[in-house]
């Protein structure tokens, strides 16, 4: 960060209130990347919340009266690198420049003076004073009872390229001798500490009674960082450790050239602006993501109604599969061994009803496979009409909430309640988050679809994950791809079905309620849909393989375990209006 004499004059009023800030520690440490806010909170005896919008939202430089109320979690990099870096440490100088402010932070307890000498060409800088190269440690004055750490004083003989250059505090005039004998403290091999240097006039010493004088510590001697903050549209926040090597820059790609900071001429209102407009313009954003999610949700529930009423769409197909069933059994002894297919005689009709066949079975004993299946569609009925009105019932308690947030005020207030309905509802956290391959704000590749999911997730009653694919090759992806070698996986015994798992922690072993839900889900996904007891068979994942040249969906294993789970009505309708739709 290159300096700017002539900006920082601008930032006097900004430097006297940051004053305080030097000594004390820092308790947080926030962003809100979407708007631009880092806020800053440091307490002294009093609370003091520094805030810079770095844009691209806002701009600007202030102390805030509170934090911003919409911030990023401890997860994302700024955030995470401030709080690792500065958070805990106090504040040991912050200078306010031209181009921008700078924060260093450390564990020391530095003891500091404050330089009231203002310089006729730029605003105060307040610094820790480090001793010139070869020099022994400058001495600093104590702070008086009570007042605690002040600020470091520069040294004033400037050079002509940049600022002046930190150094040894020099006792103002009028103020006595600066080597009074018997008050400084010699360091060992260093001689008096209140000597002074060559050339650079009397060493500070403490007024008599205030007791020895405290060298303060090199920056780099201690962990800690330095924050370095450019406001702008599009400025820009570095994050260097001790030593000065760049930890982090955000935005990663860095900001464009910022011409000199036009500081306020009052921080508190400036910094009571920056968090409302920081707020204001974070919560439209919010509000755009969560009206997303929930005509995504609509969306969803919409397809499952028309799959359900699909389903029952099926169940005047009964009567025909009874019928198929006994026209096998009264004529099978005459269709063909092998035969793909039979021509019956239609006794009701006179006509014909051709029916297929499976080659590897004989046709009469082929007839129980029509009547089970129409079996399960009448035992299903229930279940497929309770899913439909519930699906229903979402689908209008859906379509208010979107009018709702249609209507409601981009307020933090008023969409956090409308947020938790979206939840209640099935909206997930990262859809209303605009986590990647989500539909919000912040979504990776904004305008295109989320990428498919081979399954879809339901929850059990502890709220356990479980996956169920959603065809041939998604059973594949799920088992082969997805799936960790530590997880449960399911089928159905002997049928047709989907792949179902269970996501663990590794050692971890299935709950018992968590088994049941998954092995209901995995009968009601497969031929056996509608028994009233289904086996399940159950393995670790590591025991599952995918033979070379098997068929989509076919897998063999070993190490099988076997549930027989009776299908609870209540249980299947619970876990099915769980859906998250992939």
């Amino acid at each position: 960060m290159e300096d700017h004499t002539g900006g920082a004059a601008k930032g006097g009023a900004l430097a006297e209130a940051l004053a305080r800030c030097v000594g004390a520690r820092i308790d947080a440490a926030h962003a809100n990347p979407a708007t631009g806010l880092v806020a800053l909170a440091v307490y002294g005896g009093t609370r003091c919340v520094l805030g810079a919008g770095i844009g691209p939202r806002v701009s600007g430089v202030g102390i805030l009266p509170r934090l911003p109320r919409l911030r990023a979690g401890a997860s994302h990099p700024l955030v995470a690198a401030m709080r690792a870096h500065l958070v805990g440490r106090r504040v040991l100088a912050i200078e306010v420049r031209g181009d921008g402010i700078v924060i260093v932070a450390g564990d020391d307890d530095a003891v500091m003076v404050e330089n009231d000498r203002g310089g006729g060409e730029g605003a105060p800088r307040l610094r820790l004073a480090a001793p010139e190269p070869g020099l022994r440690p400058a001495a600093a004055a104590a702070p008086e009872p009570g007042l605690g750490p002040a600020v470091m004083v520069e040294n004033d003989r400037g050079g002509g390229e940049g600022a002046p250059r930190l150094g040894l505090a020099a006792a103002e005039p009028g103020l006595g001798p600066a080597a009074a004998p018997g008050l400084g403290l010699a360091e060992p091999g260093l001689g008096p500490a209140a000597g002074p240097g060559p050339g650079l006039g009397p060493a500070a010493v403490p007024e008599p009674g205030l007791g020895p004088v405290a060298s303060p510590p090199r920056l780099g001697a201690s962990p800690g960082g330095r924050l370095e903050l450019t406001p702008g549209r599009r400025g820009e926040a570095r994050l260097l450790d001790a030593a000065g090597h760049l930890i982090l820059r955000w935005p990663p790609q860095g900001g464009a050239p910022q011409a000199a900071v036009a500081y306020p001429a009052d921080p508190l209102a400036a910094g009571a602006a920056l968090v409302e407009a920081s707020d204001d313009a974070a919560a439209g954003q919010e509000k755009a993501a969560l009206a997303r999610a929930v005509k995504t949700r609509r969306a969803a529930l919409e397809r499952r109604a028309e799959a359900v009423r699909g389903d029952l769409g099926r169940l005047g197909s009964v009567a025909r599969l009874q019928k198929t069933g006994q026209l096998l059994l009264a004529q099978g002894a005459r269709v063909p061994r092998g035969a793909a297919k039979a021509l019956l005689d239609d006794w009701e009709t006179g006509g014909k009803i051709e029916v297929a066949l499976d080659p590897a079975r004989p046709a009469k004993a082929q007839a129980e496979a029509f009547f089970a299946k129409a079996r399960r569609y009448q035992r299903g009925e229930a279940v497929m009409r309770a899913r439909l009105a519930e699906t229903e019932r979402a689908l209008s308690a859906i379509a208010a909430l979107e009018a709702d947030v249609a209507a409601a005020e981009a307020r933090p207030e008023s969409l956090d309640p409308l947020a938790q309905r979206a939840r209640s509802l099935g909206v997930s956290r990262a859809e209303l988050a605009g986590e990647p391959g989500t539909s919000g704000a912040r979504a990776l590749g904004a305008g295109r679809p989320a990428p498919r999911r081979p399954f879809h997730a339901y929850r059990s009653a502890s709220g356990a994950a479980i996956l169920v694919g959603r065809g041939a090759e998604d059973n594949d992806a799920l088992t082969t791809k997805h799936a960790r070698p530590h997880d449960l996986w399911l089928h159905a015994k002997g049928v047709t079905g989907s792949h179902v798992v269970v996501p663990l922690a590794k050692g971890a072993s299935c709950p018992a309620d968590v088994l049941v839900d998954a092995a209901t889900l995995a009968a009601h996904f497969s031929d056996a849909r509608g028994e009233a007891v289904c086996e399940v068979s159950y393995v670790q994942r590591r025991y599952v393989r995918k033979p070379r040249g098997a068929a989509p969906g076919a897998v063999v294993y070993d190490r099988e375990k076997v549930i027989a789970v009776r299908i609870e009505d209540g249980r299947l309708s619970r876990l099915l209006a769980t859906k998250e739709e992939g």
